[in-house]
């Protein structure tokens, strides 16, 4: 076989000598920098996935607790507007009034507990006052033929606690007044 071309003087010219060096190089030979980036592409986009599921999980997570709030704090609610509803008020007055409206006395009411699944409510209902309407109510400027109002109003507080599932927990308070005559 012969030469023609000469690839055998080329083959040692690829061979070739660094001056000061003493290592002997082979032109071409970078097969192992493609393995390195490989792994370090790899490295970055696995660091990258772990980094995107962490964060939808902890996204889950703040859904999660979201909904379990807005179950508490709707069942609160359920139970604020139970005690608000002028059948139930009534009730909660006519046992007030059993035990007599006195300002400053610490008389309450509690409604039955309500429920809905592993949702639960609570309220109390408790006497802050009697008196004049609040100004600007539909009846405040009704006066009888002695110039007195015709309408007074007993104030409450009513305090509505909720819980939902997993622990969470929500507090409702409202101030309501019932319209009575004088």
């Amino acid at each position: 076989m012969g030469c023609a071309n000469g690839s055998i003087g080329n083959m040692k010219r690829d061979l070739i000598k660094k001056p000061g060096d003493g290592h002997s190089m082979v032109k071409g030979n970078e097969r192992g920098i493609a393995l390195i980036m490989a792994l370090v592409l790899l490295a970055l986009l696995t660091l990258l996935g772990v980094w995107v599921l962490d964060r939808a999980s902890t996204d889950l997570k703040i859904a999660g607790n979201y909904k379990n709030a807005e179950a508490a704090f709707s069942m609160a609610d359920t139970a604020a507007t139970y005690a608000s509803n002028p059948a139930n008020l009534t009730q909660a007055c006519d046992f007030i009034s059993a035990c007599t409206y006195s300002t400053g006395s610490n008389t309450s009411w509690s409604g039955p507990p309500i429920s809905m699944g592993t949702n639960t409510a609570t309220v109390s209902v408790k006497f802050l006052n009697k008196g004049p309407l609040p100004v600007g109510s539909i009846y405040d400027a009704d006066l009888d033929s002695n110039g007195k109002p015709k309408f007074s109003g007993i104030y409450f507080m009513i305090t509505a606690n909720g819980s939902g599932p997993h622990n969470a927990t929500a507090q409702i308070e409202t101030n309501v007044v019932q319209v009575v005559s004088n």
